[in-house]
């Protein structure tokens, strides 16, 4: 329930501060300023920083990988082989335009691409019918519906056929807990410049 507020400007002695939209009111002015940077884009760009720099230091290398990777999680962004990876990040900064207006140099496209990739994890097909069955029932019918179902061993049987012939069907989801080096030297750089951000020593 909302209580309204009745509020009166006191700049001599005031007891609550308000942000500068008013949208929100705190007995500190401490927090009412925080709240005002949280709400600005350069906070929201140093929370970003700091999530992609902790996952960096964090991950674990994944030496002699073979399975999907990703550099960003988006669903375009997923890649059978590192040579895949490589060659789709390749064709997009070659159709990038320097400052000048210039085509890339192929130093300046080897530059943009990416140092190193997360791993993934798989999902085969898995669907429990029988759960489905049962919250089917629990949320339309009576309590005592599941004892009115017949061919249950049935249904578990041709459930279960059917599934093991669903072998086509895999999905990859990004795994911030794994990575895969590309380029040992520049990943190196990218990794000790995660540490220093982290630790304060660099803006």
């Amino acid at each position: 329930m909302s209580i309204p507020l009745r509020i009166r400007v006191d700049y001599d002695n005031p007891n609550c501060f308000a942000t500068a939209n008013g949208k929100r009111v705190f007995v500190e002015r401490e927090w009412a300023e925080k709240s005002m940077l949280m709400d600005t884009e350069a906070y929201r760009d140093a929370i970003s920083r700091r999530v992609e720099a902790s996952r960096l230091v964090k991950a674990t290398i994944v030496e002699n990988w073979n399975g999907w990777i990703t550099c960003t999680g988006d669903e375009d962004d997923y890649f059978d082989s590192v040579d895949s990876l490589l060659e789709r990040y390749a064709d997009r900064a070659a159709q990038w335009k320097t400052p000048d207006g210039e085509d890339p140099t192929e130093d300046e496209i080897k530059e943009a691409l990416p140092a190193w990739a997360f791993c993934t994890t798989e999902e085969l097909f898995h669907f429990d019918i029988v759960d489905a069955v049962e919250n089917y029932l629990s949320d339309n019918h009576h309590d005592d519906a599941r004892d009115f179902i017949t061919g249950w061993d049935q249904l578990e049987k041709f459930w279960k056929s059917w599934s093991a012939k669903q072998t086509n069907l895999t999905s990859y989801f990004i795994d911030y807990s794994r990575i895969v080096v590309i380029d040992p030297e520049r990943f190196a750089a990218e990794l000790a410049d995660a540490q220093q951000y982290l630790e304060g020593t660099r803006p």
